[in-house]
């Protein structure tokens, strides 16, 4: 084991190199790729129809690599974090359909999808009404082969530097058709590593060197997931179901060696073990009442347990040291779910699309804090420290697409009914409502270009988590729940110009601006803590950018460029210095940049990652964190040389990814207080080096 990881290490960088420096000299003499299809466009909606065939030349493995190779897509994976089942969509259908699942995202469910079971990719762009996936503009249907069993597997092998450990991790996929009954089963392992090595200074007020700090983190994690995905064609009704299953273990922490100018030095150890363990089952029935009418009922049951501890030991550099902090948190969160989703096309020239979801959260959270007292590790009173939450909700949604010419018209009115409840350290209830209208005007300039704009209102979910109290072992730190948050609200306009051009390009702009309510962020409590909280009204505008083009022009044949980017500025006024400032936890910029290029005579393919991204700030009652700006970059060379076989060779971090944060801790509120102290910390991540094995059967 510890030889294939120095191979690894002694051959991944000369190879890639030798890659980069070399293609140039031999790409230009292989085919372009096969032109991609004219585009179907019809009331205000534009279908291409990629078949299989058109992927040939990346040699995908799975489906998830066909639809990462689409031209000008970018795979949204949703947020499988969110609460309910409306709002936690990505852009991806299979056979039309949105799976009803929300902790699998859709990358997960296509990377278990053999390619070979793949017959054709439908892109839609402008109106996607009746597809399962309103709010996207963009969205690819994975249309699967009727029948044959398929499968699909990877392994992997990867190490850090600096380090020389061994890390596994594999994952196969079977799918096959019995009659009217479709299934794909998948499993998967994986242990991974984080480590990180950091330089900090502490100062005192006037800029003096308090302390010196070595620190060196590290954590291993292990996982294990199944999941089957299956659906039943009956006579008149299409049944859906699926479940997936993980375990996850987390063990590690940070040794930091801390050097005052005053004193002898001692070591704190940070020490944190986390298991976490998801299950969750969804069922759904679909029908058709006539040519014009389509209901789908869909059942979600979901539980999430999490049990961690957390410690901080203290002692001379050579000794045990003795226990200084004890923490132990256990939390279980469920939610169920029922939504019913109706499309109705019996007006002319009109979809009207109605649903109505009904859904239960809870969250039982216990959280014990131990201090050693003269001597004796004894309970800490904790507010809030043994507490459930409680949330019913109710949303409503009535919605019509239409069009006129080159004008695509989609109107939403939706509306949204809770009740959450708190007991334990917490108590009390809270109603809210909201409306949440949307209007969506798409004109189609010609065939490759046209122009969006929305305008709408959404409504920011309450993170149970802020709910309940914890602790911050590395700041040494309590965060206590507020029982009397409220859900952020913002009103959003954006304008879209997209186009596309050169066979697979594509260039999109949008700006946009947004008019927020109840900002969450953190409100001062008296005896100096704080807990989050609404701090007022806010705002943010900016412009985000997306580009896919084809580089054969610049004699790089068979390869492709993607640039992603955004920047934005905001604003919001300061609860204690009553001046407006940024949002907090918010850059102001980034981009990122994906080169790939194919080289199939070769059977070779390669290509670049990169990303810059500008640092943010966080905002305390006495504190001011601002953590800079960091880059990436990424890279891999892969051999196709064996029919549906790749071998995988890569590098992440190759500069290891700087992480710099200046920490800035008052003697009070920050507003009337002078500094007392401030960390300055230059952290770096290790480098991941890999070798991966994919391939069919």
């Amino acid at each position: 084991m510890r030889a294939l990881s120095r191979l690894l290490q002694l051959t991944t960088l000369p190879i890639l190199l030798l890659v980069l420096s070399g293609a140039g000299s031999s790409h230009a003499q292989f085919a372009p790729p096969r032109a991609a299809p004219e585009p179907e466009c019809t009331d205000a909606a534009c279908r291409t129809t990629y078949e299989s065939t058109f992927f040939s030349i990346y040699a995908p493995v799975t489906a998830l690599d066909m639809v990462n190779n689409l031209p000008g897509f970018n795979l949204d994976d949703g947020d499988t974090g969110s609460r309910g089942f409306g709002g936690a969509a990505g852009n991806i259908l299979v056979n039309g359909e949105r799976v009803s699942a929300k902790s699998e995202s859709p990358s997960d469910l296509l990377s278990r999808i053999p390619a070979a079971d793949v017959e054709r990719i439908v892109v839609i762009r402008g109106q996607v009404g009746g597809t399962d996936l309103r709010g996207q503009s963009v969205i690819a249907d994975v249309i699967r082969k009727d029948g044959g069993a398929t499968g699909a597997w990877s392994l992997r092998a990867s190490t850090q530097q600096p380090g020389s450990r061994f890390l596994p991790s594999g994952a196969m996929s079977y799918s096959d058709t019995r009659g009217a009954l479709s299934y794909t089963l998948g499993a998967g392992v994986e242990r991974s590593q984080f480590q990180s090595q950091s330089e900090e200074r502490v100062l005192d007020g006037s800029g003096e060197l308090l302390e010196f700090r070595d620190e060196n983190y590290g954590q291993i994690e292990d996982e294990f997931d199944l999941s089957v995905n299956a659906t039943y064609a009956g006579e008149r009704t299409r049944y859906g179901f699926n479940a997936q299953y993980a375990w996850e273990e987390q063990d590690g922490g940070e040794r930091s060696l801390r050097q005052p100018v005053d004193s002898d030095a001692f070591l704190l150890r940070q020490g944190s073990d986390e298991e976490n363990e998801d299950l969750e089952v969804g069922l759904d029935a679909e029908r058709s009442w006539g040519e014009d009418t389509n209901t789908k009922l869909i059942a979600l049951y979901r539980r999430d347990e999490r049990f961690d501890n957390g410690n901080l030991i203290r002692g001379a550099p050579d000794e045990p040291g003795i226990l200084e902090t004890d923490t132990i948190r256990d939390r279980l969160e469920t939610e169920k779910i029922l939504r019913l989703e109706a499309d109705y096309a019996g007006i002319p020239g009109h979809l009207i699309e109605a649903s109505i979801e009904g859904a239960e959260n809870r969250l039982d959270s216990d959280f014990e804090l131990f201090r050693r007292i003269d001597g004796a590790l004894v309970p800490v009173p904790v507010p809030g420290a043994k507490t459930q939450v409680e949330e019913q909700r109710l949303d409503v949604a009535l919605a019509d697409s239409f069009s006129s010419g080159p004008l695509a018209i989609d109107l939403e009115l939706a509306a949204e009914a809770s009740e959450i409840s708190q007991t334990g350290g917490f108590a009390g209830k809270r109603s809210f409502f909201f409306w949440k209208p949307s209007a969506t005007l798409t004109y189609t300039l010609d065939d490759e270009s046209l122009l969006r704009g929305r305008v709408l209102r959404r409504v920011g979910q309450l993170d149970f988590s802020d709910f309940v109290s914890a602790a911050d072992l590395g700041d040494d730190e309590l965060s206590l729940g507020n029982p009397s948050l409220s859900p952020e609200t913002t009103v959003t306009l954006d304008l879209t110009w997209e186009a596309r051009f050169d066979r697979i390009g594509l260039l999109s702009l949008t700006a946009f601006y947004d008019r927020i309510d109840d900002v969450e962020d953190v409100l001062p409590l008296e005896d100096g803590l704080e807990v989050p909280g609404n701090i007022g009204a806010g705002w943010r505008y900016g412009i985000r950018g997306e580009l896919t083009a084809p580089l054969d022009g610049l004699g790089l044949a068979n390869a492709r460029l993607d640039l992603t980017g955004s920047w934005q500025d905001s604003g919001v006024d300061d609860p204690l210095t009553g001046r407006e400032r940024i949002l907090s936890n918010e850059r102001a910029w980034r981009i990122e940049a994906d080169f790939r290029q194919d080289l199939p005579q070769a059977g070779l393919g390669w290509g670049l990652n990169g990303s810059l991204r500008d640092g943010f700030t966080r905002f305390g009652l006495d504190e001011i964190d601002r953590f800079k700006g960091i880059g990436n970059l990424s890279g891999y060379i892969e051999s196709r040389a064996i029919e549906s076989l790749r071998i995988r060779l890569g590098v992440d971090a190759v500069f290891r990814n700087n992480e710099n944060r200046d920490r800035r801790v008052f003697d009070g509120p920050r507003d009337s207080r002078p500094l007392e102290f401030r960390e300055l910390r230059d952290r770096r991540r290790s480098r991941t080096l890999y070798l991966e094995v994919r391939g069919v059967f």
